[in-house]
């Protein structure tokens, strides 16, 4: 097996719904920031990010830079599947990183949706992936005067037979309302698992890790000033069974807090830094991720044999010479035998399935 050099991933900005982006371009030290239809971007995405008002082939897929050239990421993997991905992992889930990471950034609110968890994806789409997914949130920002805020899962003012009613009819008179409405902050980590209803609020910057899928159910005719049909709304599937999808389970914000956030763990300390675990494998099993804060230099730790899609969330640092600055992705393939990072800074480490 050949060793691969770590490699970065190129900006690959998404349309969206949605209005936002701005987050993005502070991030990333865009000297004029500014919130529009492109308000994500997707890092080691091999599919498409077609959405229900617009469709252009490749849009979403993620593009690399290797050795001075561009390659598509779809295409480079397939070249080097086994060097990237590792034989276990190959095996099991084929040519794809089996995991989605984004940087997402919101400047109003999110429609109000529902992923199916994995079997309900397997039982009403004939797909292999669910869409569980998680925030960890970067920074805030208030807008029009409003604390920054999620809405997830049910609360105590659920009631069931208006919510549905109001959801089949494409208009949430009350059906908001009985969302947790939770106050967010730069820090916070948030797993939504498949069957929770949630909207990200405006004033959100987020790097988002989920299961490499974009199956949704949107119950809102009016998305974003886009009118959705019934197969928009309902992702093809019977308006009844896209109704079943949802967990009608009533929680308060402490009960979904406690379901939702994962407890961050020490994994290394050294006097130049830390690396935590912020979301476990065990947490949902379909994905982790680790968070290194250090100076100077760090030897990461590869004992585990996984790749690992890093995303610099403060400083600039070297990869094994590869230079990668805040805002910035790249991947450590499977077959890097040592990783040395220099410089300081943060980084997002997301650690695939377990093969």
């Amino acid at each position: 097996m050949n060793m691969l050099k770590p490699f970065k991933f190129l900006p690959n900005r998404v349309l969206r719904l949605y209005s936002g982006g701005s987050g993005i371009d502070r991030l990333c030290g865009n000297p004029e920031p500014a919130d529009t239809r492109f308000p994500e971007n997707w890092i080691a995405s091999c599919i498409e990010g077609n959405g229900r008002a617009y469709h252009s082939p490749g849009h979403g897929i993620s593009k690399i830079e290797y050795d001075g050239a561009v390659h598509s990421f779809p295409g480079f993997l397939h070249e080097h599947a086994e060097e990237i991905l590792g034989p276990a992992h190959l095996a099991k889930y084929g040519e794809t990183p089996a995991v989605l990471t984004k940087l997402l950034d919101s400047a109003e609110q999110l429609p109000m949706q529902v992923h199916p968890s994995r079997a309900d994806a397997k039982k009403f789409f004939n797909a292999g992936y669910g869409k569980t997914e998680a925030w960890l949130v970067l920074a805030t920002r208030e807008i029009n005067g409003e604390t920054p805020y999620l809405l997830v899962g049910f609360n105590e003012k659920l009631d069931k037979e208006t919510f549905v009613r109001e959801s089949l009819e494409g208009e949430y008179k009350t059906g908001l309302g009985m969302l947790n409405k939770i106050a967010v902050r730069p820090g916070d980590v948030i797993v939504i698992r498949g069957g929770l209803p949630h909207a990200i609020g405006p004033g959100v910057t987020m790097v988002e890790v989920m299961e490499p899928s974009d199956l949704v159910i949107v119950p809102e005719i009016n998305c974003c000033g886009v009118q959705l049909n019934e197969k928009q709304r309902f992702a093809g599937i019977a308006p009844a069974d896209a109704m079943s999808l949802f967990d009608f389970t009533s929680r308060s914000e402490a009960e979904i807090r406690a379901l939702c956030t994962p407890a961050a763990k020490l994994v290394e300390e050294r006097g130049n830094g830390t690396l935590r675990s912020l979301i476990p494998f065990e947490t949902c099993g379909y994905f982790a991720v680790e968070e290194l804060a250090f100076r100077e230099s760090w030897e990461l730790d590869l004992s585990d044999r996984m790749f690992r899609i890093g995303v610099v969330c403060e400083g600039s640092v070297s990869v094994n010479g590869l230079a990668v600055r805040r805002g910035e992705s790249f991947l450590l393939p499977y077959s890097l035998e040592t990783c040395g990072i220099r410089g300081s800074g943060r980084i997002m480490f997301i650690l695939p399935p377990r093969s």
